[in-house]
């Protein structure tokens, strides 16, 4: 039988093509890239138990080190403590590490598995299915036609798999922006993320009164700051001083020094796909669901998608179509994604 495709080389997509190979379905993973992400310290996810330790079985290797669990969450108004959670007595901390360390771990999991292929800089365009099976056809130096089983669309929130299967994508744009820093500094607290709600200091620029602080290993932190209702353009200037003044802030006096590692503007949209399923053909992660969060929960809901569609897929690449049993995907994952 002509192995699964999957369109999209981020976590998500490598997520399930080892999830499907630990269950002897072969996998072809199209990677528009070259097969190496570039280091991101801004781009930062947050999982749960659970997400941790889908990604710790499939692998076989530890992600503690590779994050930071954080020992509580701190909100404050202005000066105020408003409420205060430490983790252990509230449920298990999560890990909080950069993106392309986790995509690192999955894809040397792969490069170990003979059932799946990765195809680098392979941009799918076009998808044909018929009842026996699906056609994909890729662009680039090694363009080329794939046939498959099925065919599922990891491919972000342009998804080009949701736009060729015309499935509609309504939502909120920009509900939200933020400024983003990655930077190694030494603040007065140290193991706990801070949600900040009008800190008592001005701010040059646009500004919406509020930042999040948010360890990461080696004493590098995340920070976000929320940005008014617009599209002003967020510049390295604004930034340098947004982060002198937010740690001036923080250490009632001259700011610490530090090293700033890496910027970037993060939006927040909400959107969810009307369907995840047209007959053989998919869709996992971005590409079905946008959540915000200050943008942690998304990859690790589509983990989750993975973890629910691959043991059914495999069923039925090994037993034959059963209907019902992948329709149950699309019923339990929007349903938890449409709850949240």
């Amino acid at each position: 039988m002509d192995p699964v495709i999957i369109t999209g080389a981020g976590p998500v997509g490598l997520t399930l093509a080892l999830a499907l190979a630990r269950q002897e379905v072969p996998c072809v993973v199209l990677d528009e890239g070259p097969g190496k992400d570039e280091p991101r310290p801004a781009r930062t996810v947050v999982l749960r138990a659970d997400a941790v330790a889908l990604v710790e079985r499939l692998t076989g290797a530890s992600l503690t080190g590779l994050g930071s669990r954080w020992a509580g969450w701190r909100s404050v108004r202005r000066k105020q403590v408003i409420r205060e959670v430490e983790f252990g007595e509230a449920g298990p901390a999560p890990l909080h590490l950069a993106q392309h360390e986790l995509t690192e771990v999955l894809r040397t999991a792969l490069a170990r598995e003979s059932l799946v292929k990765v195809a680098v800089d392979s941009r799918l365009d076009s998808v044909e299915q018929e009842k026996s099976g699906v056609t994909a056809h890729t662009r680039g130096p090694a363009g080329t036609w794939w046939r498959g089983s099925y065919l599922v669309g990891c491919d972000g929130p342009r998804s080009t798999v949701r736009k060729l299967q015309d499935i509609r994508f309504p939502g909120r744009t920009a509900v939200e922006r933020y400024a983003v820093a990655a930077l190694r500094t030494e603040l007065p607290w140290t193991d706990q993320a801070l949600l900040h709600r009008m800190p008592p200091w001005r701010m040059s620029g646009p500004s919406a009164g509020e930042v999040v602080a948010r360890p990461l290993p080696d004493g590098v932190w995340r920070l976000d700051w929320l940005l008014p209702p617009g599209k002003d353009l967020v510049t390295p200037e604004l930034l340098v001083n947004r982060v002198r003044e937010t740690l001036t802030g923080w250490s009632d006096g001259a700011p610490p020094a530090y090293e700033l590692l890496d910027t970037g503007v993060h939006t927040v949209h909400h959107r969810l796909a009307r369907r995840w399923r047209v007959g053989r053909v998919l869709l996992a992660g971005d590409a079905a669901h946008l959540l915000g969060a200050l943008g942690t929960q998304g990859l690790e809901e589509g983990l989750l998608d993975a973890d629910n569609l691959a043991w059914k897929l495999a069923l039925a690449w090994h037993h034959g179509p059963h209907e019902a049993l992948l329709d149950s995907y699309q019923a339990e994952r929007r349903a938890a994604i449409a709850a949240r």
